[in-house]
């Protein structure tokens, strides 16, 4: 066991007992010597402790949840590390100071039976309030489940925010495909390789709304590949009628559970419509001191029209026929690799899976111009923008490329661990990989520019979607970059065969007016660093799978 009884952390908490076990963690029960309190310390298990990556995901936790103030989160108050200084990293164990909390696991009040559904509703809009909170700050939780939520006297309190994420950020599991969840609360996006997004904790807490009114899931699975398939391809079966519940609260559940996380509807319209459902307060974002004795109105069923597009978050939507093939395609990536659970230590506990092959993709944006150089026939400089719009990084990576008809390459600079020519063409290494929707920009020069430019570029074997640009003499090339934002598919250039390359001193062509961000003046045109840099946001697309039969959507403005 993660540490023992009279341990002293940081020369000040004293370990009393420990109060629970996690997957990668022990819980205890300690006495702040400072401040004389008792408190919980959460210490990384000892084996675990000396791999990076979990020290660095326990601390981002105490980082993220301290910063996050609710009263149904649990608050943090320190972080340090337990062991000798003179070992250095290894040996030591990280751990997190939380307030005790005095109550009963959600999970443990379950085993005895269903919940009346005053108190489920009462519960779950708790929960969905602190998710609100968290979501205000950027932060998803990724792992709602009835043993993360601690039942006390001041209301229900979300835990354990160890894989939680930011926003709009790629999934943070690890590298190779592995995510870190409980199977049978995991959504669907978190299967099939989605980005970090609040619908996620959404569609946790519909699960957990729909077990704690009737003590079971609302689907039948004896694997934990069944839960997997389940949460990708089944509807959820609809809740059972139950005396006394509002209609509102099946429909809303029914609402939570979309496979499509863009038809869920946000935390705080959970819980406000939970809450409206026994008259409770619960603490959303934007409410001041003054709304404290405020009890939410019950809330208005919204009727469905078919005859209409249905607003989904304030816009019309429909679905096109390249995203309901998209779907077609996840489903059947999905079937190939849904039994890949390399680790399953129960239901009811956090387990480690690889559900989905990695799928690498990338762009290549090569921009060229012709170079004065003595002594060098028909010179270029050029920049290539090498993007990973893939689902996994790229580490390490190698970009080839073909020369056609006798064109030579002579320097190759910024971000470049090595390159040689191969054959017909150049194979380049980089120094650093390539995280999902991210990109850098290498300089390239060489001669005989006269021929066509380079073609069939691909990072590490995978056919690349290249875009060319060339520009007159004097054109300013795109900055030498590391790590940046992927280019939106707006700013990239258009032209998907290379262009016939224009007349010496000819009219402005290519990039010369259709990317704008040239560096400021006097910045060497090789040397990039300070200047701009490719804007634009990850452009990746999440997978999304189809329903047999959909919910009824969440429209906003209703109560």
């Amino acid at each position: 066991m993660s540490g023992t009884a009279d341990e002293v952390l940081g020369n000040r908490y004293r370990l009393i007992a420990p109060v629970g076990t996690g997957g990668m963690a022990v819980v205890w029960r300690a006495q702040d010597l400072v401040l004389d309190r008792d408190v919980a310390i959460k210490l990384l298990a000892e084996e675990l402790a000396n791999k990076p990556g979990n020290r660095e995901r326990i601390r981002a936790e105490a980082q993220v949840v301290a910063r996050l103030q609710h009263p149904n989160i649990t608050a943090v108050h320190d972080y340090g590390e337990a062991g000798d200084l003179a070992a250095g990293r290894h040996g030591r164990r990280p751990y997190v100071v939380m307030e005790l909390l005095e109550g009963e696991l959600l999970s443990n009040r379950l085993r005895s039976g269903p919940m009346s559904w005053r108190r489920a509703t009462q519960i779950c809009a708790q929960v969905a309030a602190g998710l609100a909170a968290a979501h205000e700050r950027h932060v998803v939780h990724r792992d709602i489940k009835p043993s993360n939520i601690m039942l006390t006297a001041a209301g229900a309190k979300i835990l354990d925010f160890g894989v939680a994420g930011l926003t709009g950020s790629f999934d943070p599991d690890d590298e190779d495909g592995t995510v870190f969840g409980t199977p049978a609360y995991l959504a669907p996006e978190r299967l099939l390789g989605g980005g970090v997004i609040p619908a996620t904790d959404v569609y946790t807490v519909g699960l957990l709304v729909y077990r704690c009114l009737t003590d079971r899931l609302p689907w039948h699975a004896d694997t934990p590949t069944q839960m997997i398939a389940n949460h990708v391809y089944e509807p959820p079966h609809p809740l059972p009628d139950i005396p006394g519940l509002p209609a509102g609260i099946a429909q809303l559940v029914g609402q939570c559970l979309a496979k499509d996380p863009d038809t869920r509807p946000p935390a705080a319209y959970v819980a406000r419509t939970l809450a409206a459902a026994t008259g409770i307060h619960v603490v959303l974002p934007g409410e001041d001191g003054s709304s404290t004795q405020e009890v939410h109105a019950p809330a208005v069923p919204v009727p469905r029209h078919r005859e209409a597009p249905e607003p989904t978050f304030g816009r019309e939507v429909t679905v096109p026929r390249s995203r309901r093939a998209a779907r077609r395609r996840s489903r059947r990536a999905l079937a190939g690799s849904v039994a890949a659970v390399v680790l399953a230590v129960g239901a009811g506990a956090l387990a480690v899976w690889k559900p989905w092959a990695p799928r690498p993709a990338c762009s290549i944006d090569y921009y060229s111009r012709p170079e004065p150089v003595e002594n060098v026939d028909k010179a270029f400089a050029s920049r290539i923008v090498i993007a990973n719009s893939g689902n996994r990084p790229v580490k390490p990576w190698q970009l080839h490329f073909l020369l056609p008809g006798g064109q030579e390459v002579t320097h190759v600079n910024g971000g470049v661990a090595s390159w040689q020519r191969v054959g017909g063409g150049v194979r380049v290494t980089g120094e650093i990989g390539i995280p999902p929707g991210k990109a850098v920009t290498i300089g390239m020069n060489g001669a005989n520019g006269v021929m066509p430019m380079p073609t069939s570029f691909s990072v590490n074997d995978v056919a690349c979607d290249t875009r060319y640009a060339e520009g007159r003499r004097g054109t300013v090339l795109p900055p030498i970059t590391d790590l940046v934002p992927a280019p939106e598919n707006g700013s990239r250039p258009t032209a998907s065969v290379p262009p016939e390359r224009p007349p010496e001193g000819g009219p402005p062509g290519g990039f010369d007016g259709d990317r704008p961000p040239p560096p400021p003046p006097g910045e060497d045109d090789f040397g990039g660093g300070g200047g701009p840099r490719p804007s634009g946001q990850p452009t990746g697309s999440r997978p999304a799978s189809s329903a047999t039969s959909a919910p009824p959507r969440y429209v906003p403005g209703r109560a």
